[in-house]
């Protein structure tokens, strides 16, 4: 048995507004945008990007020092041209 992976979800205080900001930046479509839940999906389809809306959400701290929440992911995005960065508005 394999196994593909299809999206990575992000938790959010609001989905929406960070969903926003990653669309804007990537120029990817909005594929789902229904109530604490949006899915973006790159141009020629693959991964998604999932933001669910979580009530009780810590933001982290970078660096955390003891007892503070840490990072427990990032995103690695290179630009497709780098001569060219421009973020959509």
């Amino acid at each position: 048995m394999s196994f593909t992976s299809t999206g990575t979800n992000l938790d959010a205080p609001d989905a929406t507004i960070l969903a926003g900001f990653y669309r804007r930046l990537l120029g990817w479509a909005v594929e789902v945008n229904e109530p604490g839940w949006v899915v973006l999906r790159p141009p020629h389809g693959g991964h998604t990007l999932n933001f669910q809306t979580e009530p009780r959400y810590v933001r982290p701290v970078w660096p955390a020092g003891p007892g503070e929440p840490q990072m427990m992911m990032h995103l690695e995005i290179a630009p497709g041209d780098p001569f060219c960065l421009s973020i959509k508005n």
